[in-house]
């Protein structure tokens, strides 16, 4: 895609600009080539009193025109020039592309994964919801249910963290193996039978780690308030390998203000009756177990290598042992799923007890295995996750599931979002303490990051493991204790 910008501001650099037209042009290359049929341009102009932007947008030899003045502009709250000169530039680029392409954008120009941090942020300073939502429609051309949506969420959020204080912490332990690896699946995830081997020399790392981590958390006074293993698929462990992991946790981990400790059990063909009770025995109060969907069929074009009747016949074993909470994930968008299927999916989920249920969204990714890109699924308008999306709103709020967190990734199909929902009281609290960035997540293992957040929550320090777990075996730094001491030094006396 040839990108032109002219009267480049120092608000925004070319990235932006970039991430913006992916928004429509989904999967481009950017480059000055003057035979790409697809082309942005931008001519962004700052006024004594706004900004004003025209953008064309070119596809296949059609072309569509947007322009926007801030000038005169009341924005809902207080906007600084960085605040308008996006404004101009992302109501013109919508103009356009609603224009060439005949359908809007869900989320209208918001950029990034956290549209809730954004509502947060001004109920926090007293906004109504009222005005928040208000300030989504209006200012960020964002639909008004999902407006609503990102309010509703950042309020039960709110709600959720009155009670964790500016040195309360999470804990994420990586388990990056996999029985096999779904079509779909971009994550850092070992799915190769030769590297199973590392397992056991992964999991005396990985429980090093873990000690020298809760042994932090102690020595700076900080208080754990929830616990997540993930993956990967953390139930591919034997029982033998899983009870050892879990004696170690038991024997260090500070429980004197936990809240939560969650299993991502994952994959049914993984997850046995065995196991499940031995989770539950060692302290584990919420556990995963996802279908994605509830129909054979999909699960075998996505390479999802269980059965539907392997996942009713183990979420029943789940719900008898007594979980304080089991989640479901479904994934709205699957080649192959319609409508129809989706909302049974939905149902059976809905009905067989869980209390927690994550509706994602397919995101096209360029290193699955499933070839989206070449094949043509991707479909940028993406009506049927949409669809999904939308009626799975409307019938879980109708059915008591709220929505608690929420975030959207790149390249999802429909521009659309991934919502976890819960009864009330069935949150989970980790999910929300992640992806607000709301206090320090520590994290041991491959391919975990810890995020060290200041009180104050203005300063966020990353602290990333080797992605893969032959690079984190071979590392030769621990959890890099002197940085994580450094970050503390100025808050904690």
């Amino acid at each position: 895609m040839k990108l032109i910008i002219e009267n480049k501001t120092p608000y925004l650099n070319d990235y932006y600009f970039q991430t913006l037209c992916l928004l429509y042009f989904p999967g481009e290359k950017f480059s000055a080539d003057a035979s790409d049929e697809n082309s942005a341009y931008f001519l962004l102009e700052q006024h004594e009193n706004g900004f004003f932007c025209r953008t064309v947008l070119t596809l296949g030899g059609r072309e569509a025109v947007g322009t926007f003045d801030t000038t005169g502009y009341v924005p809902q709250v207080g906007m600084v020039d960085t605040d308008f000169a996006s404004m101009a530039l992302g109501k013109a680029y919508l103009q356009a592309g609603e224009s060439l392409f005949g359908f809007a954008l869900p989320w209208g120009y918001l950029l990034g994964l956290r549209p809730v941090k954004r509502a947060k942020y001004y109920l926090d300073r007293g906004y109504s919801a009222k005005t928040v939502q208000k300030l989504f429609t209006d200012d960020y051309d964002v639909h008004p249910q999902k407006a609503k949506l990102a309010v509703e969420t950042a309020s039960l959020e709110n709600q959720m963290l009155t009670e964790i204080g500016e040195f309360d912490c999470g804990l994420y332990l990586s388990i990056p193996f996999c029985p096999t690896k779904c079509d779909y699946c971009s994550f850092v995830s070992v799915a190769t039978p030769r590297l199973f081997g590392l397992i056991p020399t992964y999991l005396e790392r990985l429980k090093r780690d873990f000690i020298l981590t809760c042994a932090t958390i102690r020595e700076l006074g900080l208080r754990l308030r929830a616990v997540y293993i993930g993956g990967g698929t953390p139930s591919i462990l034997n029982e033998e390998q899983l009870a050892d992991l879990l004696e170690c946790i038991s024997a260090h981990l500070p429980t004197e203000h936990l809240l939560e400790f969650s299993f991502e059990a994952g994959r049914p063909d993984t997850v046995t009756e065995q196991k499940l009770a031995l989770l539950k025995a060692h302290g584990v109060s919420r556990i995963s177990i996802n279908p994605q969907t509830t129909d054979d069929a999909v699960l075998q074009r996505i390479g999802r290598k269980h059965t539907v009747a392997q996942f009713f016949d183990i979420a029943g074993k789940a719900m008898r042992i007594g979980f304080d909470s089991v989640n479901a994930d479904l994934i709205a968008g699957l080649p192959g799923d319609n409508m129809e299927q989706f909302q049974k999916s939905l149902a059976d989920v809905m009905h067989i007890g869980f209390d927690n249920i994550t509706v994602h969204t397919l995101s096209v990714k360029k290193s699955a295995s499933l070839r989206f890109w070449e094949g043509g699924m991707y479909d940028p308008a993406g009506a049927l996750a949409r669809d999904c999306v939308d009626y799975a709103y409307q019938t879980l709020t109708k059915d008591a599931w709220m929505p608690y967190y929420l975030y959207r990734q790149k390249n999802i199909i429909g521009n659309a979002e991934n919502v976890g929902y819960a009864k009330a009281g069935k949150e989970n609290l980790y999910n929300v303490l992640m992806m607000e960035e709301y206090s320090t997540v520590f994290a041991c293992g491959a391919g975990s990051i810890t995020k060290l957040v200041s009180p104050s929550k203005d300063e966020i320090c990353r602290i990333a493991f080797p992605k893969y777990p032959y690079e984190y075996l071979d590392a030769d730094h621990g959890i890099r204790r002197s940085e994580i001491d450094e970050f503390f030094k100025t808050y904690i006396k």
